[in-house]
């Protein structure tokens, strides 16, 4: 192994080697107490993971799915694995996608891909995945996680792999990435220059099998050794004030989470939760994950600006697992940017109409879906350019598909097709999202995917859905919109699993003013749990889109 090869391993996995007996990580338990394990506790219990899971047989170029919830069992068994030279892929939990046949179904695919001779899950969801694994065939063994008192002498290896990351599946069928050590290393590099981390990290609750929770809620925290905590996604939804309240009673500086999280903070978080609590020390608020909303950030701000919060803390951010996680990101220190963008249709390869470009404040954002969030500089060593449909760099201001090229890009994804090959290869990526550069800063428009064409310019269903969202039209927790076309002609649905009521009319005139005719516009009500969401709750919009053309979206009955 090279010297460079030694240094990308050592930034994920030295500190197994000389681990802090004073900083630590808290965890917070199913009773709602926390539980804190110093780096040195959480080192040796990651070596006596590895010593038994070599003892089981797994060995050294070995990949081990985890089907584990976020907690000291997670941190432990992840490191376990790479301690032995072995590669951890951490998979969703089965209440992430609504138990039953789909889980089932997704988990067969994913693990289909890696044939993994061992998987590691909680005993809870034990008997669901070795039902889904035994499916595949292949003799797949399905062990709770297990220590050994043999730390000392246990088994040590290094894997070129740092993990087999699985994407969301928001633009498909989840996909495995080879994220390498170099891939990992670099991008925690850039990270942790970006956020400039000191003292304590954060509270996290972004899942683990997600890009943004392994790499930026827990791996760049922990490979730094500063103090953490940690926690569940489900203990973030069912206690959002408290999750807030650890950062106005302890020093923690850094916040990670997508439009989602500041949404449910919003709707659960009054002004009186927060009385006596001091958000001064919290320096970095990474919002990212998906098209971000002005409106709903700038109300975030302004919640917590009486008790020491600055506007300037905000760090939107564009990353994806294609990536490892970052590519952009605002400065710290910096005011997040906005920029007006006029015309509601829009063409790649053309200039847009930016009429203005003002700093992010506290106030209310008025029609948000015409402001674009800057999501700051590439951070180095990355570069971003912006493509036609022609595949040429285009100037700024100019729209089109985001091209990213750097070391932190993923080797490739497993069993790769060739017209993978022709987005993903040699640490170039064409990612598939469109969006233009703005005094050398990246502003995400959408998904390319996921827009419509109309009279050659492309609707974003990102800009519709904002629209409905801020006129109180619908709610993205249960509503969502999706647009392709339908026997030559261009078609906007919005499928929501709550009527709308005497706001229907209201949500046709929105789309219609985007689409240009009445025709073009559809709701359509269905019973909840109908709209398919990622591992990371989001919306799969092809797959809905998929099932409207094929006639499996049913009408609710009492709508």
């Amino acid at each position: 192994m090279s010297q460079r090869d030694t240094a990308d391993h050592d930034r994920l996995v030295g500190w197994l080697e000389n681990p802090s007996a004073t900083r630590g990580i808290r965890f917070k338990l199913d009773d709602g107490s926390w539980q804190r394990r110093t780096y040195q506790e959480l080192a040796r219990r990651s070596l006596g993971a590895g010593a038994a899971l070599a003892d089981l047989g797994v060995r050294p170029g070995d990949v081990v799915p985890l089907v584990v919830p976020g907690g000291e069992d997670f941190v432990t068994q992840f490191f376990g694995v790479l301690a032995i030279g072995a590669t951890p892929s951490v998979l969703p939990l089965p209440l992430a996608l609504r138990a039953g046949e789909g889980y089932q179904t997704q988990l067969k695919a994913v693990t289909a891909r890696i044939h993994p001779r061992h998987v590691v899950a909680d005993p809870r969801y034990h008997d669901i995945v070795a039902e889904s694994v035994a499916r595949i065939g292949g003799g797949t063994e399905v062990v709770a996680p297990q220590y050994s008192d043999r730390v000392e002498d246990a088994p040590r290896a290094r894997s070129d792999l740092a993990v087999l990351q699985f994407t969301s599946g928001s633009r498909g069928s989840p996909r495995g990435l080879r994220i390498s050590m170099a891939n990992m290393a670099t991008n925690l590099r850039m990270i942790q220059n970006w956020i400039d981390p000191v003292g304590h990290g954060a509270v996290t609750w972004l899942p683990l099998y997600h890009d943004m929770g392994l790499v930026g809620g827990l791996l760049g925290a922990l490979t730094l050794q500063v103090e953490h905590a940690l926690m569940r996604p489900e203990q973030f939804i069912r206690d959002t004030p408290g999750w807030l309240a650890e950062y106005g009673r302890a020093p923690y500086t850094s916040m990670c989470m997508p439009n989602f999280g500041f949404e449910r903070v919003l709707a659960t978080v009054r002004a009186d939760h927060l009385d006596g609590m001091d958000f001064s020390a919290v320096t970095g608020v990474i919002s990212g994950a998906e098209r971000i909303d002005p409106a709903v950030i700038a109300r975030f701000a302004g919640l917590l600006a009486p008790h020491g919060f600055a506007v300037h803390a905000l760090m939107p951010a564009y990353g994806l697992a294609e990536g490892t996680l970052a590519v952009t990101g605002v400065g710290k220190g910096d005011v997040p940017r906005l920029a007006r963008v006029g015309g509601l249709e829009r063409r790649l390869g053309e200039k847009l109409e930016v009429s203005e470009v003002v700093d992010l404040g506290t106030e209310p954002v008025a029609e948000p879906w015409n402001w674009q969030v800057s999501c700051g500089p590439p951070l180095a060593p990355a570069r971003v350019e912006i493509l036609d449909e022609d595949g040429a760099p285009q100037p700024e201001g100019v729209l089109g598909e985001i091209f990213v090229e750097g070391p932190s890009v993923a080797e490739g994804y497993v069993d790769a097709a060739p017209e993978d090959l022709a987005r993903l290869n040699g640490g170039r990526l064409l990612t598939g999202d469109a969006g233009f550069m703005l005094d050398g800063e990246l502003y995400v428009v959408g998904r390319l995917g996921d827009s419509v064409k109309i009279n050659g310019q492309s609707v974003f269903v990102e800009d519709i859905e904002m629209e409905l969202a801020a006129s109180g039209i619908i709610s993205r927790r249960h509503a969502t919109v999706v647009a392709g076309v339908v026997r030559g002609e261009p078609k906007v649905l919005i499928v929501t699993e709550r009527p709308l009521g005497d706001r229907l009319d209201d949500a046709l005139s929105a789309v219609t003013s985007f689409t240009g005719a009445a025709g073009r516009a559809e709701v359509l009500n269905v019973k909840r749990g109908t709209i398919p969401l990622t591992s990371s709750r989001k919306p799969r919009r092809r797959s809905l889109w998929l099932a409207y053309l094929e006639g499996r979206l049913k009408e609710r009955k009492d709508s």
